[in-house]
């Protein structure tokens, strides 16, 4: 067989494939075909031995002194992090400033807004006080979970508490949501 006979051929099987499986399943056969060379080509590892032996070394190398050193050191840092915690939210203060950024936010998302309710909590031991807003909104989907989403970027202390959606009508695209809100701020110093 020539040259001429083996690109006639292959030409031949190139049109019959491409005309089976189309040039979408062509491609296909294609891809998978050098996914399988791809991994018949790449060399096995065992990784067994290895990283056995490097939990064995490290597993040596840390005496129970030096365990003890990081478990020490982690409790101290555990410590202040939770003593600095309160100081990372906003002072209760705050929180008319919040709950205008939120009804401004409902606003500029055309929702239509229904009367909140808002509802003070504060633990005597907690250094946290919880503001909810529960806030009845209606519009299509799209548009409330985008005003969910500037909320949520715009107020840092803010956190989705609770979503309840209802779609009054089976066709209708408008929905009636209520959407409460937890605002939290730090707790006044006695």
């Amino acid at each position: 067989m020539n040259r001429a006979q083996m690109e006639d051929r292959l030409l031949t099987w190139r049109f019959e494939l491409r005309r089976t499986l189309g040039l979408p399943g062509l491609l296909g056969a294609v891809l998978l075909g050098t996914a399988v060379l791809i991994a018949v080509a790449t060399p096995r590892v065992d990784a067994d031995v290895d990283s056995h032996e490097l939990r064995d070394s490290e597993r040596l190398a840390r005496t129970p002194k030096a365990r003890r050193a990081d478990a020490e050191r982690a409790a101290v840092v555990d410590a202040v992090s939770l003593h600095a915690l309160p100081e990372l939210f906003p002072g209760f203060g705050q929180s008319a400033d919040d709950i205008a950024t939120i009804l401004a936010q409902a606003r500029d998302s055309n929702l239509t807004l229904g009367s909140a309710e808002y509802l003070v909590s504060n633990d005597s031991s907690a250094h946290f006080v919880r503001y909810q807003m529960l806030l009845p909104v209606k519009d299509q989907y799209g548009v409330i979970r985008r005003f969910l989403a500037l909320v949520l970027n715009s107020v840092p202390n803010a956190a989705l508490r609770e979503i309840h959606v209802e779609r009054p009508t089976v066709d209708g695209n408008v929905l009636d949501a209520r959407v409460r809100f937890e605002l939290i701020y730090r707790a006044a110093q006695p």
